[in-house]
């Protein structure tokens, strides 16, 4: 948004406030419009759409929440698509498949939470019911995201594993494209700096690993 959005970008946010009993102060809308100026105008009106026709606030919504639906809806949301996405391709494409989904927070929680491809696959419906996978999976997904936790590359299935432990990388196939093929791509292309990237709050940039250490680890998990 420009100045020149600034009127317009103030009947909107009053007009929220409106539906939830409430009036900005003219500071208070010159603070939303600072921090939400890098979006465009029609950006901040979806997302207000969005955030009015869900139930979930009881009061104006702070700048955070237009953010998160500016990006693509609120964090909860977004978890428990990653959710069912992952069983689909639990159930698709198992244990034995390499995988990359379109999402590289979604790979950080399979490979920091559960262990790995693998792994997750045999404990789903096991150790887990597909109830409490969700569940468990949605509530730790929203706080990767929230904390930009990602994992880039693939996630090797027990084929690849089993045929690198071999000596045998020449038979390994390409990845299964989980989601969004284009999005899979790119979360693979950028895997190919062997980091997972892990940005906190306290130092910018967090933990870093090497994917081919996440190999290992696999492999070991394998062995036991």
């Amino acid at each position: 948004m420009t100045q020149a959005d600034f009127d317009r970008f103030e009947v909107l946010m009053q007009g929220v406030a409106e539906c939830y009993g409430q009036t900005l102060s003219a500071q208070g809308v010159a603070l939303r419009f600072k921090l939400l100026e890098q979006f465009s105008l029609p950006e901040v009106e979806k997302a207000a759409l969005s955030i009015m026709a869900s139930r979930k606030y009881t009061s104006m919504p702070v700048p955070a929440d237009f953010l998160e639906h500016i990006n693509g809806g609120a964090a909860e949301d977004k978890a428990e698509v990653e959710a069912g996405k992952v069983l689909s391709a639990i159930g698709r494409y198992g244990a034995y498949s390499s995988v990359v989904f379109d999402d590289a927070v979604t790979q950080a929680v399979i490979v920091q939470s559960y262990g790995g491809w693998p792994k997750l696959c045999a404990d789903c419906g096991v150790e887990e019911s597909e109830h409490w996978f969700r569940k468990n999976f949605a509530k730790t997904w929203a706080a990767y995201a929230r904390q930009g936790v990602k994992c880039t590359g693939h996630l090797p299935g027990i084929i690849e594993v089993s045929n690198h432990s071999n000596g045998f990388s020449e038979f390994i196939d390409p990845p299964k494209l989980i989601g969004d093929p284009a999005k899979a791509r790119a979360v693979l292309e950028a895997g190919k700096s062997a980091l997972m990237l892990s940005d906190g709050p306290e130092n910018g940039r967090g933990e870093v690993r090497s994917l081919s250490g996440l190999l290992e680890a696999v492999t070991d998990a394998r062995r036991q």
